[in-house]
């Protein structure tokens, strides 16, 4: 394959990206310049632990061992209010909620170190947070978040997830909707639903599939080994989510994350849920997905000052790489 560079757009945002392979072989000598791999040198127990929930405000929603109490031990997973939140209820100038979800009780710094249950847990503690905040007609949006890693942005390892709700819908998401609406305007069809049959008869890019999901390596991505996690239907909002996807989705991203962690040694990362904000209906060409995107470099001077990622990794290797290194079913 060859190693010249290559602009490439993100096809649903039109955002810019150059792949530039010869760029891995670069000197670079100054210390501390490559992103630091996962640890978790934190105390133990700590705040998420049980035994500790005295350390976190009451909680907001729990899955728990029959017979067990609010605040205390006996939970599987909890929602509690974030102690130092971006936004408050409040708040007027601010107006919002900010969320922390343990995602276990267990000490665990990965979320891969869950059973798939458990991991499924998660992402319907997801769908029941996003429709419980729905119901505050001030708020237009939720960021479903995890950062794992402090390269990622995470201040405590025990793995955990973060929902923040907005009056306003951030611009990323924005973007991605006037994008997929320009692409319907013109075609009829969904941008996402194109992208997915695009990837599927190309095959290059799909890292793993089951009969509902895809996991692809992003065709512009910010960060070598960017992923993307789709269903294969249509579907423009993540609270329509069956309780049996929920145990499928969990599947296929544990595999593909632990094929991750093989590939490239732990690395920090981000994992976010992109969905149609909370007022916007089911519209046709919107269509909810799940973006991985692991800290394999550190942002510079054109992506802080012109938006324009650089990446050394082209994601056709990267997603041969990582369907080599998939674990067995």
């Amino acid at each position: 394959m060859s190693s010249e560079p290559e602009l490439r757009r993100d096809p649903i945002c039109g955002r810019s990206v150059l792949v530039a392979p010869a760029r891995a072989a670069r000197p670079v000598v100054l210390a501390g310049h490559a992103p630091r791999h996962r640890t978790n040198g934190e105390r133990h127990p700590c705040p998420f632990c049980p035994g500790q929930e005295h350390q976190t405000p009451d909680e907001l929603f729990a899955l728990r061992e029959p017979g067990t109490a609010p605040n205390g031990p006996g939970w599987l997973l909890r929602v509690v209010p974030n102690m130092y939140p971006a936004v408050r209820a409040t708040s007027g100038g601010a107006h919002g909620s900010a969320e922390v979800l343990i995602d276990c009780p267990e000490h665990h710094d990965s979320p891969t170190d869950l059973p798939t249950d458990r991991l499924a847990d998660v992402f319907r503690a997801y769908r029941e947070r996003l429709l419980a905040l729905a119901l505050d007609s001030r708020l237009e949006h939720v960021a479903v978040f995890k950062n794992v890693g402090a390269e990622a942005g995470a201040s405590l390892g025990h793995t955990h997830s973060q929902l923040i709700a907005t009056t306003v819908v951030p611009e990323l998401m924005r973007a991605e909707l006037t994008g997929a609406g320009a692409h319907f305007a013109a075609t009829g069809r969904c941008a996402f639903c194109d992208l997915i049959a695009r990837e599927l008869e190309s095959g290059e890019r799909v890292i793993a599939r089951t009969e509902r999901f895809v996991v692809v390596a992003a065709y512009a991505p910010r960060f070598a080994y960017e992923l993307w996690v789709l269903p294969v239907a249509h579907a423009p909002r993540y609270e329509a989510l069956s309780d049996s996807e929920a145990h499928e989705l969990a599947g296929l991203v544990k595999r593909v994350l632990v094929a991750l962690d093989v590939s490239r040694e732990c690395p920090a990362y981000n994992w976010f849920v992109h969905t149609t904000p909370l007022r916007a209906g089911a519209p046709p060409h919107y269509h909810w997905h799940l973006e991985v995107l692991p800290r394999t470099s550190r942002p510079a001077g054109l992506e802080w000052g012109f938006g324009c990622h650089i990446t050394t990794a082209r994601p056709e290797t990267v997603a041969a790489e990582l369907r080599a290194a998939l674990p067995s079913e």
